[in-house]
Formats: C-alpha cells, structure tokens, sequence
C-alpha cells in the first residue's frame, strides 16, 4: 500500500508540473506568442508518458525508456515540420524543447527527485513566458555587452574550476582558488548591478543611486559630483543619490560577509545596520524635500578583463598584507592596512578579513578592520564631494559623511 501511494504521489507531481508548463503555453496560444503544438492537455500527458516510460522500464527492461524518448523525440520532430514556414520563423522550436523537457521532468518525478523537477519546471515556464521580454532585451545589449558577459563566463565557469584550491608562499598565504573567487564574486556584484540598470532604464536619481551602489558607490559619488556643478537646481536629488548609494555599500559589506563567513556576520551587523538604517533616514528626509526628477548615471560594462585583473592583483596583496600583519603586528598590522585599503576599495578588505577569520585572525579584530575601511572609503568619498562638486552638493555630503563617521568610530570604541 505504501508503494502504490507513493507511485500515485510521484504521478502526480509529473502531472502538476506538465500542467504547470501547459498553462503557459495554453496562454501563449491566447496571447498569439505561440502555436498549436500543444497547451494545457498536451504538457501534462507528456510529463506522464515520461513517468510511465520509468516505471514500464523499471518492471520489463531499461530499453522500452530508450524507445519511449526515441518515440517522443519523433513525435516533437513531426510536430515541427507540421508546422509552415512562417510559423517556425516566428516561434522557432521552443514549444517542441519544452515538450522533450517535460518528458524528462516526468521522469525525474517517477524517481523522487522533486527538487530538481520542481526547479526545471520553473525555470522552464518562467524563460517560456518571458519570451517578449528576453527578446527585447537582446536586442538592447550592445556588441561591447556582449564580450564582456562571454568574459565574465570565462572568468568565472572557464578559469576558477581549474585553479588550485590550496595555499603557496610563506605561510600559505596565497590561495589562487580563493583569489580569483573573489575576483568572481565581486565582478558579479558588479555585473547584476548593470544588468539591473539595462532591466529599469530612467527610473530618476534615487534608483540611479541605488543601482550605482551595487556596482561603485565611489564611481556613483564621482559622477553626481561632477553633474551637481553642471545641474546645481538638482543638488538635493544628487544628495540623495550619493547617499543611497553609500548606504548600499553598508548592505553589500553585509552581503559580502554572509557569504563567506557567517561566523563573523553577527559581529559585523550592528555598526554595519547602525550605519545603513541613520543612511535609509537621512535619505528619506532629503526624497521629501527634493522632487522626483528623473537622471541615470552613466556607467560602462562593470566587467572587462583588465579591472578583474587588477582587483586579483589587490585582493592578493590585501590578503597576504593582512595575513603578515596578522602574524608580526598583530592587531595594529590588520588595522593599518584595513585603514590604507580603505583609500581604494571597501571590497577586497572585507573579503580578505572574512576569509581570514575563519582561520587564526579574531573575529572581534576582522570585524574592526571591516568597520574601519568602510569608514576610511566614506572619508574619501565625503573628499570627493567636496573637491569635485557643488558647494551646496559637496557642503552636505561631506557634512551627513563626516556624522557616519563619527557615529562609525563611537560604535568601534563602544563595541
């Protein structure tokens, strides 16, 4: 009895997920997006015939599986060439992938691995409905767009796996597997940031703001800077810009942290949310004051492959500074560099102090290295407001910069 109700679950879940895939395309057909190879009964009856190909070819033999996909593979084939000329042009053969795709969705469903059809049929349904949306967005990436999305697969799914997972130099101190991970890591970052940019477009100066923070709170502090000398009636909304966009790298620090040291981001959270949350009020107080006027940042591709170069190169010599500090100076050698690096990068400290406090570095140590970094980029950027912008634009900045300071150092000292 056991056996049949978990068959009869297992059946099920294939039918639920052919439905799901079905749905859609019963939609697209409605919608005119796609054509009459199949809908809401065709997905569900092909997810079946998987399920039921498993189970015939668990009782008889494994070849009446290979028949089955032999069979549905000739089905989908005739499918298409059913279809004219000017109907392929338009749909391609998406809906016929589908289908094969749900026939091995039902298999998986027979052999209990839920997750994965779930996951598929989702993935699936949600690239078959987005189809107007994908395709307008392609046509939006620009032919430098592309080199640098082929770049960043290479860096990160080409490169990374073949690198050495263990340490080199004195003392271990140089990981490739880990360097070249976080040049990974941080590049994304970068990268979700300026897709989000291509997604949104103008959507004004706050979300501009905000979508500069994930990819550099610094270049976003440099560009409204230069733009409030230029445009000075919208000194407030740049404010407001710079702010929310320094507000995310508090986030980001947040993020960077979770990821890789979980241990550590307790200790992090409370100046880093004390830090973020007086951000998220200040720049509240200035979006009432100020009008929603629309404006974006410029910014190039986030990813090429000198910059990911580069950032390697530091994040290296961070970690191996860190780890000698570490070892000679103790305590005052992590916090020297945390200070020097702070001139140029928030990132590649926070990483390496995350790594490291997985191993001999104290969490209480990497934790005040991370804060002090970030208080020390917050100066740089308050400099950069007041040299490169407008006095009211530069005047504020450096001002609200100079509080989180202040606030970051009372914080350092009470915790």
């Amino acid at each position: 009895m056991e056996i049949g109700v978990t068959l009869i679950q297992n059946f099920a879940i294939a039918l639920a997920l052919g439905l799901l895939i079905g749905l859609e395309r019963e939609y697209a057909k409605y919608q005119k997006r796609g054509h009459d190879y199949g809908g809401i009964r065709t997905y569900p009856l092909i997810a079946l015939f998987g399920a039921l190909s498993a189970f015939i070819s668990d009782l008889y033999s494994p070849y009446v599986l290979l028949v089955a996909i032999f069979m549905i593979s000739m089905l989908i084939i005739v499918a298409y060439f059913r279809m004219s000329e000017a109907e392929r042009k338009f749909t391609g053969v998406t809906s016929e992938v589908a289908g094969f795709l749900t026939f091995f969705i039902g298999i998986l469903s027979y052999y209990g691995e839920f997750t994965l059809a779930v996951v598929l049929a989702i993935v699936i349904t949600i690239l078959l409905y987005m189809r107007s949306f994908l395709h307008h967005f392609a046509k939006k990436i620009k032919k430098g767009e592309m080199a640098d999305t082929l770049k960043f697969a290479v860096v990160a799914f080409v490169i990374l796996p073949f690198l050495p997972d263990k340490g080199f130099g004195p003392h271990g101190i140089f990981n490739p597997y880990v360097i070249w991970l976080m040049v990974v890591f941080i590049s994304g970052i970068g990268f979700v940031g300026y897709i989000f940019m291509k997604w949104f477009g103008e959507k004004g100066i706050t979300l501009a703001g905000i979508l500069g923070g994930l990819v550099s709170s610094t270049a976003t502090t440099s560009s409204f800077a230069l733009r409030s000398k230029k445009e000075k009636k919208l000194y407030l909304p740049l404010v407001m810009g710079v702010v929310l966009a320094n507000g995310i790298m508090f986030i980001r620090i947040l993020i960077e942290v979770f990821v890789i040291n979980r241990d550590l981001f307790l200790s992090v959270l409370i100046p880093m949310a004390v830090l973020a949350i007086i951000t998220a009020i200040f720049g509240y107080l200035l979006y009432r004051k100020s009008k929603d006027i629309k404006g974006k940042v410029e910014l190039d591709s986030p990813f090429t492959i000198g910059p990911a170069l580069k950032f390697g190169a530091f994040f290296a010599v961070i970690l191996a500074l860190v780890k000698l500090g570490d070892i000679y100076l103790a305590e005052q050698g992590v916090y020297i560099v945390s200070f020097i690096s702070g001139f140029a990068d928030v990132d590649a400290i926070t990483v390496s102090l995350s790594q490291l406090a997985k191993g001999s570095l104290n969490a209480i140590t990497a934790r005040n290295g991370i804060v002090l970094a970030a208080l020390t980029n917050v100066a740089v950027k308050g400099g950069i407001a007041w040299w490169f912008g407008g006095k009211q634009f530069g005047r504020i900045v450096l001002s609200f910069f100079a509080v989180l300071i202040v606030v970051g150092a009372g914080l350092l000292f009470l915790l």
